[in-house]
């Protein structure tokens, strides 16, 4: 059988817009209902993440003919990640930036619950702890760090789908 051969990059770029898309819904639901930092906004992130690259996958391989190596389906994984992450990012950049930039305050008295809740931080290295964080909490780290965290995610979550979706083509021996 003779495997195809198509871009990479073009077949991840429709599959990273399908997932940016989703991944931006999740996030409206979520801001919408007041629960834009709850832990099941990232649960249901990952999920969709993982569905997502599963299915970008999968439709890569129909594309390949039914054959995808290991590594042709880590790249598609990683590539439509980096493109959903860029999409997402720039979401999150404008609702923290134009939509709603109370919500740097909120997330900010958010974390400071957090590191409260946790209570091994001393009351005097409290405020050093939050002011560092709101360092990394301005809209514009949020992009540049969206960016290369979603890639980094992705990177991780298709190294383990990578296992299940992909099908080595076979070789046909003549004897």
């Amino acid at each position: 059988m003779e495997q195809k051969t198509t871009s990479v990059w073009k077949s991840s770029l429709m599959s990273g817009v399908y997932l940016g898309i989703a991944l931006i819904l999740v996030s409206v639901v979520f801001y919408v209902t007041g629960n834009t930092f709850a832990k099941p906004a990232q649960w249901v992130g990952y999920a969709v993440m993982v569905a997502g690259i599963v299915l970008a996958q999968i439709g890569y391989k129909k594309v390949l003919g039914g054959t995808m190596t290991y590594g042709q389906a880590l790249g598609v994984g990683v590539i439509t990640m980096l493109f959903a992450s860029i999409i997402s990012s720039i979401y999150t950049y404008l609702l923290f930036e134009v939509i709603d930039p109370s919500l740097q305050e909120q997330m900010r008295l958010f974390t400071e619950e957090q590191i409260i809740k946790q209570g091994n931080v001393p009351e005097e290295q409290m405020e050093v702890a939050v002011n560092m964080a709101a360092k990394f909490q301005t809209p514009i780290m949020m992009l540049v760090m969206g960016i290369f965290g979603g890639t980094f995610i992705g990177l991780i979550i298709s190294l383990i789908t990578s296992i299940f979706t992909k099908k080595n083509p076979t070789e046909d021996v003549v004897e």
